[in-house]
């Protein structure tokens, strides 16, 4: 698995690449129009999704960067 790749100043999001928020992985499962559909699985098993922009996406892992760095 890829995490994030950098191009520039923004990311590139495809299907299949990880990104890390909150000290979590999540796995890019769907990209439709204006929405990436986020999933994760939690340790009791059950999967869980999230419905972000890209825009949102690019802001929650900068600021989960920015967590790691401090």
């Amino acid at each position: 698995m890829v995490s994030e790749h950098k191009t520039g100043q923004s990311l590139e999001h495809e299907v299949g690449t990880s990104v890390f928020i909150e000290n979590r992985e999540w796995i890019i499962a769907e990209k439709q129009s204006g929405l990436i559909k986020l999933q994760r699985d939690s340790i009791d098993g059950m999967s869980k999704i999230m419905d972000v922009t890209e825009e949102e996406l690019q802001e929650l892992v900068k600021k989960s960067q920015h967590q790691l760095e401090n």
